[in-house]
C-alpha cells in the first residue's frame, strides 16, 4: 500500500498541466496556439529514480509496442510518449475541457471517455476523461472503435458531441470515447487527438468538418509552424483557412523589396495519413561529400508522413542504426541514444531530398538538450521503427519546415520556416 500511495503521488505531480491559450485570426480563420510540454520520457527520467527508491519499476510500461505497417493510424500509437505539441478543446454543453495533441498522422478525433475505469485501465489514470451524460449536445452512435497495434489495443464506441476550439464551434462532430488504451497512456499529459489527416469513406476527420461549418472559408487549407526554440513551452500554431506568410523565410533587397521563399507542393498519396514521396535521405560531413544515402532505389523508393504531436524523427531500424553510427551516438535509455554536447555544432548535415529539393538539418537542429538532476545531456531525435522504406517526419524537422496541408487539391507544402 505505501509503495502505491508513493507512485500516485509522483505520478500526481508529473501529470500536473499547464493552461493552454486558443484564439480566431482573420476572416473566419481559426489559429490554434500550441504549447510544449516535457514528454513522458522526459518525466520518466526525471522521476523513474525516486520511484525505483520505493521499489516501484515502471520500465515495463515502455516497452516497446511493434508498430503494425497495415495502417498509418499505428505511428501516433507508436509515439504516445514522446507528444509534446499540445492545444485546448471544450467537448459538449456545458463544456468539458481537455488536452490535446493535433496530429497529422491521424485521421480519427478521440477522446478518453469517463467509462475508462482506472481501476481496469492504469493508462487513464490523472487524465481528465469526457463524460457524455454531462452534455446536452450529446447524440450516441455506439458503433466500436478499436485501433490494433501489436497485442494493445485503443478500443471505445463513436459519439456525436459540439467540440469548440476558442470561439469555433463544430456542431454534431463524430468522434471515438476510447474506454481502453495502453498502459503507456498513464506517463502522457494528452487527454485525447484530433486527428488532420486525410478523409476516407468511413470517417470525416475534424477539420473537414469544420470547412463544413464554415462556409466563408475561400482556402481550404490549414498550416503548422512549430517554434524551433525547444526550451520554450510555446510550441507554436496551427491556423486552419489561411496561409501565415510571417512563419516564411524571407530576404529584403537593395531596394527595400520584401522576397519570400517559394513554397514546394507534394501531391499525397491515397490513405489516411499526409503521405508523400522521399526521394532520398543523406548525411553529409561537408558541404559536397554525401557519405550514406538512403531510399535510393528506384525500384521502391521512401515515403514519409509529417507528424506535428513529437519532436522525433522516425525511420528504418537499419537506416537509424548507421546514423547514429556516423553521429558517434552512444545507446541510452528506452531505445534513445545520447550524442556528446561539446560536438553537436560538428554533427553531420542530415538531409532529406522531397521534390527534387534539399531540405537539411544541422546537428542543433536534431538533438534535444535535456537535464536529469545536475546532469545536462543531448538526445538524438531519431527514432527507428520496423517499417521499411517509411519515415515520419516530427517536430526536429517541421520546426525548421513550415507546412501547408491543402485538402481539397491533396497535397502538402514545404517551405523554410523564418
Amino acid at each position: 500500500m505505501l509503495k502505491l500511495c508513493v507512485l500516485l503521488v509522483f505520478l500526481t505531480i508529473l501529470n500536473s498541466q499547464n493552461i493552454f491559450c486558443t484564439n480566431t485570426k482573420g476572416k473566419g480563420s481559426l489559429n490554434i496556439f500550441l504549447n510544449r510540454q516535457k514528454t513522458g520520457f522526459e518525466q520518466h527520467l526525471n522521476y523513474g529514480k525516486i520511484l525505483k527508491r520505493n521499489g516501484i519499476d515502471m520500465d515495463w510500461l515502455y516497452k516497446r509496442i511493434k508498430p503494425a505497417p497495415k495502417t498509418n493510424d499505428s505511428v501516433a500509437l507508436y509515439r504516445f510518449l514522446d507528444h509534446e505539441f499540445y492545444g485546448e478543446i471544450v467537448i459538449g454543453h456545458p463544456g468539458q475541457k481537455f488536452y490535446v495533441a493535433f496530429d497529422t498522422a491521424w485521421s480519427l478525433t478521440w477522446i478518453l471517455s469517463s467509462e475508462c475505469h482506472v481501476y481496469k485501465n492504469f493508462g487513464c489514470l490523472f487524465h481528465s476523461k469526457y463524460d457524455h451524460t454531462r452534455s446536452s449536445e450529446y447524440k450516441p452512435d455506439g458503433r466500436p472503435s478499436v485501433v490494433p497495434e501489436g497485442k494493445y489495443n485503443l478500443s471505445g464506441y463513436f459519439s456525436y458531441d459540439n467540440i469548440s476550439i476558442s470561439h469555433t464551434n463544430v456542431t454534431n462532430f463524430l468522434f471515438a470515447e476510447m474506454t481502453s488504451v495502453p498502459y503507456t497512456m498513464l506517463f502522457n499529459k494528452i487527454d485525447g487527438v484530433i486527428g488532420l489527416g486525410l478523409q476516407n469513406d468511413q470517417y470525416q476527420p475534424f477539420f473537414y468538418s469544420w470547412l463544413k461549418h464554415n462556409p466563408n472559408i475561400t482556402s481550404p487549407i490549414f498550416c503548422v509552424y512549430l517554434n524551433r526554440d525547444k526550451q520554450s513551452k510555446n510550441g507554436g500554431n496551427i491556423i486552419m483557412g489561411e496561409l501565415e506568410k510571417r512563419h516564411i523565410h524571407k530576404i529584403k533587397l537593395p531596394n527595400e523589396t520584401i522576397v519570400y521563399d517559394d513554397i514546394l507542393y507534394m501531391p499525397v498519396k491515397p490513405g489516411y495519413a499526409w503521405t508523400f514521396d522521399l526521394e532520398k535521405v543523406y548525411l553529409n560531413v561537408s558541404k559536397n561529400e554525401q557519405v550514406l544515402t538512403f531510399c535510393t532505389d528506384a525500384s521502391s523508393g521512401c515515403t514519409a508522413i509529417t507528424d506535428t504531436s513529437s519532436n522525433n524523427i522516425y525511420g528504418p531500424k537499419d537506416a537509424i542504426d548507421k546514423i547514429h553510427k556516423i553521429m558517434k551516438a552512444s545507446p541510452f535509455f528506452l531505445n534513445r541514444y545520447t550524442v556528446n554536447c561539446d560536438t553537436i555544432n560538428k554533427l553531420p548535415v542530415i538531409g532529406f531530398t522531397i521534390g527534387g529539393q534539399n531540405f537539411n538539418l544541422k546537428g542543433v537542429d536534431y538533438t534535444i538538450k535535456m537535464s536529469y538532476m545536475s546532469v545536462t545531456f543531448c538526445i538524438s531525435a531519431f527514432l527507428s521503427h520496423d517499417i521499411k522504406n517509411y519515415w515520419v517526419l516530427g517536430g526536429a524537422f517541421l520546426s525548421e519546415y513550415y507546412t501547408i496541408y491543402n485538402v481539397q487539391e491533396k497535397k502538402i507544402g514545404f517551405v523554410k520556416a523564418a
